[in-house]
């Protein structure tokens, strides 16, 4: 009986130690300073960036509640591994090339530049090494066989989007630019070639590709007190002034894919979340589910999508397949043809035509 309290009594302290150390981590990460740019944008308003249609707000505690009253799928122990063929160094002529890696992470290797989105390449996606959603699909492609890349697109700062050790070692390996929403760039190196952008700027990668940051629906934060203190975003990439490729980052259903079309017309090729959406009731506002994902699609009146953000980290309680399945019923309800959204296994490619 001594020995069973004794290691109760070990296990809490331990617990409280790591909830300690936690809380000090995240206090410090919610340090930030307000820019002028921040300031001039139409949607940060009393030190928060806003959402054109208004959500409603969830919070730590609310996740915590939904975590312990809804039953999690189980997902695979063992990490899967299926890597891709490394990729060409680098891509001209009349195709760009679109490798899925995994979660929201895609290789685009067009008009001779490699473009990386939302990398991440560590174990976990959380402020702790030891805890946190844990990765159970390894990259399709291993950070060593990444051709130098010459573009890093960051949607936000959440930690399955932004990770900071694969952030780094880009850095320090290619010193790529690096575009990101207002604010994002105080969680950067000093070193970085960092791009802020506010929804809807447009910068010039090179001669041939402009780099425009579009609105999601969707929020942002690394610790407890920061929310919202980041712009996110998806991207446009537009190719040679006709080709567009759209990446849409993390986002719930909304009005903005209507003003994206209407902005940029129809998209190439979109990159569009499909995972990560249960339980609907405090998931909804924030991410899609895969019906949603193809209405997305239809708003974006793209010609191709390829859905992302599923298979990799268990962030909510659905199955680790079943985002696919729901999106062959979802096609199949919507009359969308097979090929017209499709998933690709990690390591996989695509080719597109411009």
């Amino acid at each position: 009986m001594y020995k069973v309290l004794s290691f109760s009594r070990f296990f809490i302290v331990r617990l409280a130690r790591a909830l300690v150390v936690m809380l000090l981590i995240l206090n410090l990460l919610s340090c930030y300073t307000v820019t002028d740019s921040m300031k001039s944008s139409d949607n940060f308003q009393a030190g928060k960036f806003q959402n054109l249609e208004p959500i409603e707000a969830k919070s730590l505690w609310g996740f915590i509640k939904a975590r312990m009253t809804t039953d999690w799928a189980k997902w695979p122990k063992d990490v899967i591994i299926n890597e891709g063929a490394p990729p060409p160094t680098s891509l001209n002529g009349s195709n760009a090339r679109i490798t899925f890696i995994n979660h929201a992470t895609v290789l685009i290797q067009v008009a001779g530049l490699n473009i990386i989105t939302d990398p991440h390449f560590t174990e976990r996606c959380s402020p702790l090494s030891f805890a946190g959603p844990k990765r159970v699909h390894k990259p399709g492609i291993a950070f060593h066989n990444l051709p130098k890349i010459d573009a890093v697109l960051i949607s936000h700062d959440h930690y399955d989007h932004l990770d900071l050790a694969t952030i780094e070692k880009l850095v320090h390996r290619d010193a790529p630019v690096i575009f990101a929403g207002l604010g994002v760039k105080r969680h950067l190196e000093q070193d970085a070639k960092v791009i802020e952008m506010d929804w809807w700027d447009q910068k010039a990668l090179s001669d041939n590709v402009a780099i425009h940051f579009a609105e999601v629906q969707h929020f942002s934060g690394r610790g407890l007190w920061d929310k919202n203190t980041t712009l996110w975003g998806g991207f446009v990439i537009e190719v040679r002034g006709k080709t567009k490729i759209y990446f849409g980052g993390d986002s719930g259903y909304g009005g903005h894919y209507h003003r994206t079309y209407d902005r940029f017309g129809p998209m190439d090729l979109a990159l569009i979340p499909i995972g990560a959406y249960a339980p609907r009731d405090f998931m909804a506002p924030v991410h899609l589910d895969p019906a949603q994902a193809v209405q997305a699609h239809k708003d974006l009146h793209a010609k191709q999508s390829i859905g992302i953000h599923f298979g990799t980290f268990q962030l909510t309680a659905e199955q680790i397949d079943e985002p696919e399945r729901l999106l062959k019923s979802a096609r199949a309800e919507q009359q969308l043809g097979e090929d017209e959204f499709i998933t690709l296994q990690p390591g996989s490619a695509f080719n597109l035509q411009l």
